[in-house]
């Protein structure tokens, strides 16, 4: 079977594997000017999302993992 494009409007909800995904909500998810770590949360059978901030997390980024200085002998 060939794949589809499908346009999502505002008030759409897409059900994907069972699990409805209301628009708005995804639309924040894919939003690339925000800073938002999502984690899925089951909730009487409703599976929702649940947005962490950086108030919430550690944020790393590849210049966070590059060493500058050698290490401390021990």
């Amino acid at each position: 079977m060939a794949r589809r494009r499908i346009v999502v409007q505002k008030d759409d909800v897409l059900i994907i594997g069972g699990v409805e995904i209301d628009a708005e909500i995804l639309r924040e998810i894919v939003n690339p000017t925000k800073r938002l770590l999502w984690a899925f949360v089951k909730k009487d059978g409703d599976v929702m999302p649940v947005a962490y901030s950086e108030a919430q997390c550690i944020w790393l980024s590849d210049d966070d993992l590059v060493r500058t200085e050698a290490p401390n002998d021990v």
